[in-house]
């Protein structure tokens, strides 16, 4: 880690696109289907430099016996197909498999598409807001370097790195010849953030809601920054090759979970993504025109 806080690059950073899950301080909306015990949360950011023989979505993704997969089934679309990864980020897959099979997701839409970054959707309200219920079904980034960004990763939206219900599927196929670049280039701007937040925190009392914010602020860049950080730090030549030979989103790594990996269905992805959008009430243009819908998505386990 000091390695890379030491080689942080100095490019500025204009702008970063955080994917807003629908979850948030403020909200308190019931976000589950009656009956929903949401597992139990992880509190932290959990960090893991795999080691381990383990490749995750960094080699060859194929579903093998005992694998479990999701298939999610959209209106007019088709089927896509993407094996999860229980073993490397068990809470995420958990929430999401409890999801599927409470119906949660049935009927939800893809409210958010951005051409070469990525499909996004589950919200409550299909349009990204809402929120969970107060009691619980919230939990913190599962980060394990051996998941990682790739074209087709399926991964979890989030609030100031809270995970809840949206999802997000990776659909830029642009060849990205120097992930390592991203990473200091983010890197960077996580760390100058966490020091200006820091900063700021002297003008309030602590204890207010102000001061209780940036503190929100402060630990979710931090925490970005060791993600990141840890991706840097493990970046070999396969992940290199495979940020080169498929292409995705590497700036994400580190601050989002990543836990599925899509194995059929990328033609469902790249006509999703090509469809016509509006600007949303934030002022992007990634409003679908016509309704994306989710119908189902199933588990299953490769027998």
């Amino acid at each position: 880690m000091k390695n890379f806080i030491r080689n942080i690059s100095a490019l500025s950073v204009c702008a970063v696109m955080l994917l807003s899950g629908c979850s948030s301080a403020l909200e308190s909306n019931h976000a589950y289907p009656e009956g929903y015990v949401p597992v139990q949360p992880v509190t932290e950011i959990s960090i893991t430099e795999d080691t381990s023989e383990f490749m995750g979505n960094t080699g060859d993704v194929t579903l093998e016996k005992g694998d479990t997969y999701a298939v999610i089934r959209v209106k007019g679309y088709g089927d896509i197909k993407i094996k999860l990864f229980p073993e490397a980020v068990p809470y995420a897959v958990q929430n999401f498999i409890d999801l599927a099979n409470s119906g949660y997701y049935d009927g939800k839409t893809f409210h958010r598409v951005i051409s070469d970054f990525m499909i996004q959707g589950a919200s409550l309200n299909g349009d990204g807001t809402g929120g969970t219920d107060s009691n619980g079904g919230e939990f913190k980034c599962e980060i394990n370097t051996k998941l990682r960004h790739y074209y087709g990763a399926l991964c979890y939206a989030s609030a100031m790195g809270s995970n809840t219900c949206q999802f997000y599927i990776v659909n830029n196929k642009t060849s990205v010849n120097d992930p390592a670049l991203q990473y200091q280039t983010y890197g960077s701007y996580y760390a100058s953030s966490a020091e200006q937040y820091t900063e700021m925190l002297g003008q309030y009392e602590e204890g207010s809601y102000e001061y209780d914010l940036i503190q929100q602020y402060i630990r979710y860049y931090n925490d970005s920054v060791a993600g990141i950080g840890a991706m840097y730090n493990t970046t070999d030549e396969t992940v290199k090759a495979k940020y080169a030979a498929q292409g995705g989103v590497p700036f994400l790594d580190g601050g989002y979970v990543v836990f599925g990996q899509t194995v059929e269905g990328f033609d469902v992805i790249d006509k999703i993504s090509a469809v016509e959008v509006a600007s949303n009430a934030a002022g992007e243009a990634s409003s679908p025109v016509k309704e994306i819908t989710i119908e189902k998505v199933v588990i299953r386990i490769v027998d």
